[in-house]
Protein backbone atom coordinates (compact mmCIF):
# COMPACT_ATOMS: atom_id res chain seq x y z
CA UNK A 1 0.00 0.00 0.00
CA UNK A 2 1.47 3.51 -1.03
CA UNK A 3 1.98 6.00 1.67
CA UNK A 4 -0.92 8.23 0.11
CA UNK A 5 -3.25 5.51 0.36
CA UNK A 6 -1.92 5.29 4.33
CA UNK A 7 -2.67 8.71 4.92
CA UNK A 8 -5.97 8.74 3.08
CA UNK A 9 -6.51 5.58 5.68
CA UNK A 10 -5.97 7.63 7.77
CA UNK A 11 -7.83 10.44 7.09
CA UNK A 12 -11.18 8.96 6.51
CA UNK A 13 -11.34 5.83 8.57
CA UNK A 14 -14.66 5.29 8.66
CA UNK A 15 -15.61 6.53 5.17
CA UNK A 16 -18.31 4.84 3.27
CA UNK A 17 -17.14 3.68 -0.36
CA UNK A 18 -17.20 6.74 -2.70
CA UNK A 19 -19.21 7.11 -5.52
CA UNK A 20 -17.65 9.33 -8.02
CA UNK A 21 -17.43 12.93 -6.96
CA UNK A 22 -20.35 12.79 -5.14
CA UNK A 23 -18.79 14.34 -1.63
CA UNK A 24 -19.73 11.96 0.99
CA UNK A 25 -21.72 12.88 4.44
CA UNK A 26 -21.17 12.69 7.72
CA UNK A 27 -23.43 13.97 10.07
CA UNK A 28 -23.31 18.14 8.92
CA UNK A 29 -20.09 17.76 7.94
CA UNK A 30 -19.45 16.80 4.33
CA UNK A 31 -15.84 15.60 2.72
CA UNK A 32 -15.41 15.64 -1.03
CA UNK A 33 -13.07 12.24 -1.66
CA UNK A 34 -11.48 12.84 -4.52
CA UNK A 35 -10.16 16.42 -3.53
CA UNK A 36 -9.24 14.43 -0.36
CA UNK A 37 -7.08 11.77 -2.51
CA UNK A 38 -5.66 14.50 -4.72
CA UNK A 39 -4.46 16.36 -0.59
CA UNK A 40 -3.08 12.86 0.41
CA UNK A 41 -0.91 12.54 -2.68
CA UNK A 42 0.34 15.72 -2.75
CA UNK A 43 1.43 15.42 0.51
CA UNK A 44 3.07 12.10 -0.10
CA UNK A 45 5.38 13.84 -2.19
CA UNK A 46 7.64 15.18 0.41
CA UNK A 47 8.05 11.57 1.85
CA UNK A 48 10.35 8.60 0.75
CA UNK A 49 8.11 5.71 -0.43
CA UNK A 50 8.79 3.53 2.83
CA UNK A 51 6.02 0.72 1.28
CA UNK A 52 8.75 -2.49 1.98
CA UNK A 53 11.53 -0.61 4.73
CA UNK A 54 11.59 -2.28 8.05
CA UNK A 55 9.06 -0.47 10.98
CA UNK A 56 11.45 2.13 12.45
CA UNK A 57 12.05 1.63 16.14
CA UNK A 58 10.65 3.81 18.41
CA UNK A 59 13.73 6.13 19.39
CA UNK A 60 15.17 5.78 23.04
CA UNK A 61 14.69 8.54 25.32
CA UNK A 62 17.56 11.02 25.31
CA UNK A 63 20.59 10.30 28.31
CA UNK A 64 20.48 12.12 30.68
CA UNK A 65 23.54 14.42 31.03
CA UNK A 66 26.42 13.63 33.70
CA UNK A 67 25.89 15.26 37.10
CA UNK A 68 28.97 16.80 38.54
CA UNK A 69 27.96 16.31 42.37
CA UNK A 70 31.36 17.88 44.02
CA UNK A 71 30.42 21.06 45.52
CA UNK A 72 33.48 22.93 44.20
CA UNK A 73 33.75 24.23 41.00
CA UNK A 74 36.31 23.30 38.28
CA UNK A 75 38.59 25.44 36.70
CA UNK A 76 36.54 25.59 33.63
CA UNK A 77 33.73 26.40 35.26
CA UNK A 78 35.31 29.08 37.41
CA UNK A 79 36.71 30.94 34.36
CA UNK A 80 33.10 30.23 32.50
CA UNK A 81 31.91 32.16 34.97
CA UNK A 82 34.39 34.83 35.38
CA UNK A 83 33.99 35.50 31.67
CA UNK A 84 30.51 36.00 31.76
CA UNK A 85 29.77 38.49 34.67
CA UNK A 86 32.54 40.36 32.82
CA UNK A 87 29.50 41.72 30.63
CA UNK A 88 27.01 41.36 33.36
CA UNK A 89 28.18 43.51 36.45
CA UNK A 90 25.33 45.87 37.36
CA UNK A 91 26.02 49.98 36.73
CA UNK A 92 26.58 51.66 39.44
CA UNK A 93 23.44 53.89 40.92
CA UNK A 94 21.47 50.81 39.71
CA UNK A 95 18.83 50.16 42.85
CA UNK A 96 16.97 47.47 44.15
CA UNK A 97 13.26 47.45 45.49
CA UNK A 98 14.26 44.37 47.44
CA UNK A 99 16.00 43.42 50.81
CA UNK A 100 17.16 40.25 50.99
CA UNK A 101 15.53 37.43 53.20
CA UNK A 102 17.24 37.03 56.65
CA UNK A 103 18.60 33.36 57.65
CA UNK A 104 16.17 32.82 60.16
CA UNK A 105 12.99 34.29 58.75
CA UNK A 106 9.72 32.76 59.20
CA UNK A 107 10.29 30.39 56.69
CA UNK A 108 6.53 28.21 55.11
CA UNK A 109 8.83 26.56 52.59
CA UNK A 110 12.50 24.33 52.63
CA UNK A 111 13.41 23.17 49.53
CA UNK A 112 15.22 20.03 48.50
CA UNK A 113 16.59 18.47 45.32
CA UNK A 114 15.71 14.97 44.58
CA UNK A 115 19.04 13.67 43.74
CA UNK A 116 20.41 11.88 46.30
CA UNK A 117 24.64 11.18 46.00
CA UNK A 118 26.27 9.34 48.75
CA UNK A 119 25.56 7.42 51.60
CA UNK A 120 24.22 10.31 54.08
CA UNK A 121 22.05 12.05 51.93
CA UNK A 122 19.09 9.53 51.45
CA UNK A 123 18.87 10.03 55.97
CA UNK A 124 19.56 14.07 55.78
CA UNK A 125 16.32 14.28 53.38
CA UNK A 126 14.48 11.82 55.13
CA UNK A 127 15.11 13.41 58.55
CA UNK A 128 14.30 17.18 57.08
CA UNK A 129 10.76 15.82 55.82
CA UNK A 130 10.08 13.91 59.07
CA UNK A 131 10.74 16.58 61.67
CA UNK A 132 9.64 19.58 60.00
CA UNK A 133 7.74 22.68 61.82
CA UNK A 134 4.32 21.97 62.02
CA UNK A 135 2.69 24.46 59.19
CA UNK A 136 6.02 24.24 57.01
CA UNK A 137 5.71 22.59 53.17
CA UNK A 138 8.74 20.75 51.91
CA UNK A 139 8.92 21.38 47.57
CA UNK A 140 11.36 18.40 46.53
CA UNK A 141 12.62 19.40 42.73
CA UNK A 142 12.37 16.10 40.63
CA UNK A 143 13.01 14.94 36.91
CA UNK A 144 9.69 14.45 35.89
CA UNK A 145 10.12 10.55 35.08
CA UNK A 146 10.74 10.25 38.39
CA UNK A 147 8.02 12.45 40.03
CA UNK A 148 5.75 9.42 41.16
CA UNK A 149 8.43 7.68 42.69
CA UNK A 150 9.82 10.76 44.48
CA UNK A 151 5.95 11.72 45.84
CA UNK A 152 5.12 7.70 46.89
CA UNK A 153 8.61 8.11 48.67
CA UNK A 154 8.04 11.35 50.72
CA UNK A 155 4.76 10.36 51.55
CA UNK A 156 6.40 8.42 54.24
CA UNK A 157 7.93 10.99 55.74
CA UNK A 158 5.08 14.23 55.21
CA UNK A 159 1.54 14.25 54.60
CA UNK A 160 0.42 14.94 51.15
CA UNK A 161 -0.95 18.60 51.97
CA UNK A 162 2.14 19.42 53.09
CA UNK A 163 4.39 17.76 50.27
CA UNK A 164 4.90 19.61 46.69
CA UNK A 165 6.40 17.95 43.56
CA UNK A 166 7.82 19.76 41.66
CA UNK A 167 8.97 18.61 38.42
CA UNK A 168 11.42 19.64 34.99
CA UNK A 169 13.34 17.37 32.51
CA UNK A 170 16.12 17.03 34.46
CA UNK A 171 17.00 18.49 37.63
CA UNK A 172 20.37 16.60 38.96
CA UNK A 173 22.84 19.96 39.03
CA UNK A 174 20.85 21.11 41.31
CA UNK A 175 21.68 18.43 43.93
CA UNK A 176 23.22 22.11 45.75
CA UNK A 177 20.01 23.51 46.09
CA UNK A 178 21.58 26.89 48.27
CA UNK A 179 23.38 27.69 44.76
CA UNK A 180 21.35 26.51 42.16
CA UNK A 181 17.76 28.03 43.69
CA UNK A 182 16.67 31.49 43.32
CA UNK A 183 17.47 33.64 46.60
CA UNK A 184 14.31 35.36 48.73
CA UNK A 185 13.78 38.73 48.71
CA UNK A 186 11.50 40.77 50.62
CA UNK A 187 9.42 43.83 48.32
CA UNK A 188 10.96 46.53 50.33
CA UNK A 189 7.53 48.45 50.68
CA UNK A 190 4.77 45.51 51.36
CA UNK A 191 7.89 43.10 52.47
CA UNK A 192 5.87 40.10 50.39
CA UNK A 193 8.55 37.76 49.45
CA UNK A 194 10.19 37.80 45.74
CA UNK A 195 12.90 35.76 44.72
CA UNK A 196 15.82 36.70 42.70
CA UNK A 197 17.74 34.43 40.56
CA UNK A 198 21.70 34.70 39.24
CA UNK A 199 22.74 32.35 36.58
CA UNK A 200 24.24 29.24 38.81
CA UNK A 201 28.18 28.25 37.28
CA UNK A 202 26.92 24.56 36.12
CA UNK A 203 25.16 23.14 33.66
CA UNK A 204 22.21 23.40 35.63
CA UNK A 205 19.21 22.44 33.14
CA UNK A 206 16.07 23.22 35.02
CA UNK A 207 17.57 26.83 35.59
CA UNK A 208 15.52 27.84 33.03
CA UNK A 209 12.81 26.65 34.66
CA UNK A 210 13.86 28.08 37.81
CA UNK A 211 15.08 31.22 37.16
CA UNK A 212 14.95 32.14 33.21
CA UNK A 213 12.15 34.89 33.18
CA UNK A 214 11.29 38.29 35.16
CA UNK A 215 7.64 36.43 35.37
CA UNK A 216 5.62 37.13 38.29
CA UNK A 217 7.60 37.15 41.41
CA UNK A 218 10.87 36.40 40.32
CA UNK A 219 13.75 38.43 38.46
CA UNK A 220 17.21 37.13 36.86
CA UNK A 221 19.96 38.50 36.93
CA UNK A 222 22.67 37.89 34.09
CA UNK A 223 25.44 37.71 36.53
CA UNK A 224 26.74 34.23 37.82
CA UNK A 225 26.32 33.67 41.59
CA UNK A 226 25.67 31.25 44.33
CA UNK A 227 23.41 31.66 47.41
CA UNK A 228 25.63 29.53 49.73
CA UNK A 229 27.91 32.98 49.41
CA UNK A 230 25.10 35.35 50.39
CA UNK A 231 23.54 36.13 54.01
CA UNK A 232 21.57 38.26 55.49
CA UNK A 233 20.45 39.53 59.02
CA UNK A 234 17.20 41.33 59.40
CA UNK A 235 18.02 44.91 58.71
CA UNK A 236 19.32 43.82 55.42
CA UNK A 237 23.01 43.65 55.71
CA UNK A 238 24.86 41.35 53.87
CA UNK A 239 28.17 39.28 53.87
CA UNK A 240 29.99 37.45 51.26
CA UNK A 241 33.06 36.12 51.33
CA UNK A 242 36.31 36.94 49.02
CA UNK A 243 36.60 33.74 47.60
CA UNK A 244 36.87 32.09 44.17
CA UNK A 245 32.89 31.26 44.72
CA UNK A 246 32.37 35.08 44.03
CA UNK A 247 33.20 34.82 40.51
CA UNK A 248 34.34 38.46 41.00
CA UNK A 249 30.45 39.66 41.92
CA UNK A 250 30.90 43.01 43.15
CA UNK A 251 29.36 44.57 46.25
CA UNK A 252 27.59 47.03 44.02
CA UNK A 253 26.06 43.91 42.10
CA UNK A 254 24.86 42.65 45.63
CA UNK A 255 23.34 46.00 46.34
CA UNK A 256 21.81 46.36 43.32
CA UNK A 257 20.05 42.74 42.84
CA UNK A 258 19.33 41.82 46.00
CA UNK A 259 18.59 45.35 47.77
CA UNK A 260 21.79 44.61 50.67
CA UNK A 261 21.67 47.87 52.61
CA UNK A 262 25.18 47.08 53.34
CA UNK A 263 27.60 44.28 51.87
CA UNK A 264 30.68 43.40 53.91
CA UNK A 265 32.89 41.03 51.91
CA UNK A 266 34.79 38.60 54.41
CA UNK A 267 38.18 37.27 53.95
CA UNK A 268 38.26 33.41 53.27
CA UNK A 269 40.15 31.67 56.30
CA UNK A 270 38.70 28.44 55.56
CA UNK A 271 36.08 26.16 53.41
CA UNK A 272 35.03 26.00 49.77
CA UNK A 273 34.90 29.49 50.29
CA UNK A 274 31.08 30.13 51.42
CA UNK A 275 29.70 32.52 53.86
CA UNK A 276 27.15 29.47 55.02
CA UNK A 277 30.36 27.79 56.00
CA UNK A 278 31.42 30.65 58.68
CA UNK A 279 28.53 32.96 59.35
CA UNK A 280 25.01 32.55 60.25
CA UNK A 281 23.37 36.18 61.35
CA UNK A 282 21.04 35.60 64.29
CA UNK A 283 17.76 37.90 65.27
CA UNK A 284 18.94 41.19 67.63
CA UNK A 285 21.89 41.79 66.47
CA UNK A 286 24.07 38.67 67.29
CA UNK A 287 26.30 36.56 64.86
CA UNK A 288 27.08 32.66 64.88
CA UNK A 289 30.63 32.18 63.99
CA UNK A 290 33.66 29.74 63.79
CA UNK A 291 35.84 31.62 62.84
CA UNK A 292 38.19 33.73 65.13
CA UNK A 293 39.73 35.82 62.17
CA UNK A 294 36.63 37.80 62.19
CA UNK A 295 35.71 39.15 65.93
CA UNK A 296 37.24 42.25 65.83
CA UNK A 297 35.18 43.37 62.51
CA UNK A 298 32.08 41.87 63.70
CA UNK A 299 32.02 43.47 67.06
CA UNK A 300 32.66 46.56 65.38
CA UNK A 301 29.64 46.76 63.47
CA UNK A 302 28.03 45.96 66.57
CA UNK A 303 27.16 42.14 66.63
CA UNK A 304 27.14 40.44 69.82
CA UNK A 305 29.22 36.98 68.77
CA UNK A 306 28.13 33.63 69.61
CA UNK A 307 31.10 31.09 68.95
CA UNK A 308 30.53 27.76 67.45
CA UNK A 309 33.39 24.97 67.91
CA UNK A 310 35.88 25.07 65.16
CA UNK A 311 36.65 22.07 63.56
CA UNK A 312 40.19 21.40 61.98
CA UNK A 313 39.00 19.41 59.11
CA UNK A 314 38.54 21.76 56.02
CA UNK A 315 35.16 21.16 55.08
CA UNK A 316 32.95 20.49 58.43
CA UNK A 317 31.42 23.07 59.91
CA UNK A 318 28.51 23.50 62.19
CA UNK A 319 27.50 27.05 60.79
CA UNK A 320 25.98 25.27 57.51
CA UNK A 321 23.01 24.15 59.89
CA UNK A 322 19.79 24.81 58.34
CA UNK A 323 17.17 26.58 60.42
CA UNK A 324 13.12 26.78 59.77
CA UNK A 325 11.21 28.67 62.63
CA UNK A 326 12.38 26.46 66.17
CA UNK A 327 14.30 23.98 64.79
CA UNK A 328 17.40 22.90 64.02
CA UNK A 329 18.93 20.67 61.43
CA UNK A 330 22.74 20.51 62.56
CA UNK A 331 25.59 18.76 61.13
CA UNK A 332 27.02 16.06 62.99
CA UNK A 333 30.45 14.45 62.57
CA UNK A 334 30.59 12.06 65.54
CA UNK A 335 32.79 13.95 67.55
CA UNK A 336 32.35 15.62 71.06
CA UNK A 337 32.66 19.14 69.20
CA UNK A 338 28.87 18.11 68.29
CA UNK A 339 27.49 17.75 71.73
CA UNK A 340 29.33 21.21 72.09
CA UNK A 341 27.66 22.71 68.84
CA UNK A 342 23.85 21.04 70.06
CA UNK A 343 24.16 23.07 73.44
CA UNK A 344 25.04 26.43 71.39
CA UNK A 345 21.94 25.75 69.50
CA UNK A 346 19.69 24.45 72.25
CA UNK A 347 21.14 27.73 74.67
CA UNK A 348 19.55 30.02 71.47
CA UNK A 349 15.90 28.02 72.22
CA UNK A 350 16.03 26.24 69.18
CA UNK A 351 15.09 22.15 68.85
CA UNK A 352 18.00 20.34 67.15
CA UNK A 353 18.30 17.86 65.02
CA UNK A 354 22.08 16.66 64.03
CA UNK A 355 22.09 15.03 60.70
CA UNK A 356 25.73 13.23 59.85
CA UNK A 357 27.31 14.76 56.99
CA UNK A 358 31.03 13.14 57.44
CA UNK A 359 31.47 11.96 53.66
CA UNK A 360 28.95 15.36 52.74
CA UNK A 361 30.94 17.28 53.84
CA UNK A 362 34.75 15.63 53.34
CA UNK A 363 34.00 14.27 50.21
CA UNK A 364 31.88 16.77 48.28
CA UNK A 365 32.72 20.11 50.62
CA UNK A 366 28.97 21.10 51.57
CA UNK A 367 26.77 20.31 53.98
CA UNK A 368 22.95 20.50 55.24
CA UNK A 369 22.38 24.26 54.53
CA UNK A 370 24.42 23.82 51.23
CA UNK A 371 21.49 21.23 50.04
CA UNK A 372 18.56 23.20 51.11
CA UNK A 373 16.87 26.25 50.21
CA UNK A 374 14.22 28.33 52.63
CA UNK A 375 11.31 30.66 51.16
CA UNK A 376 9.14 32.94 53.57
CA UNK A 377 5.14 32.99 52.98
CA UNK A 378 3.67 32.69 49.33
CA UNK A 379 0.54 31.39 47.92
CA UNK A 380 1.68 27.67 46.58
CA UNK A 381 0.80 29.28 43.12
CA UNK A 382 2.73 31.94 43.21
CA UNK A 383 5.90 30.30 44.48
CA UNK A 384 5.03 27.28 41.33
CA UNK A 385 4.56 29.95 38.92
CA UNK A 386 8.12 31.80 40.27
CA UNK A 387 10.19 28.50 39.90
CA UNK A 388 8.50 27.95 36.79
CA UNK A 389 7.45 24.68 37.68
CA UNK A 390 5.12 22.81 37.76
CA UNK A 391 2.98 20.59 40.73
CA UNK A 392 1.87 16.70 39.99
Amino acid sequence: MSLFSLALAAFLPLAPQARGAEPVSFGEDRVDVPAALRKAKAASVAFPDVSGAPIAKAQAPRPKPPTNFSHDATPAEIKAAVERNADNHLPKGVKSPFRPVEDTAAFAYVLMSAYEQGSEVPNLRKTIASNLPAGVRLVILADADEADRVRKKYLKWLPAERLIIATDEYTGNGFWARDAFPVPVYDDSSKKASLVAAHYYRDFTSWDAVASSVNGPIAKKGFTFVGGNLLADEDGTCFAIDSYRLFTVTPQDLTGAYGCKTVHIMPHVHGIGDVDEVLKPLPGKRMLTNTVEYKESLESWGYQLVWLPHLKEAYRTYANALIVRDTVFMPAYNVPADQEARQVFESLGYQVFPIPTVDLSDDLHGSIHCQTMAYPPMPKQALLKALRLVEL
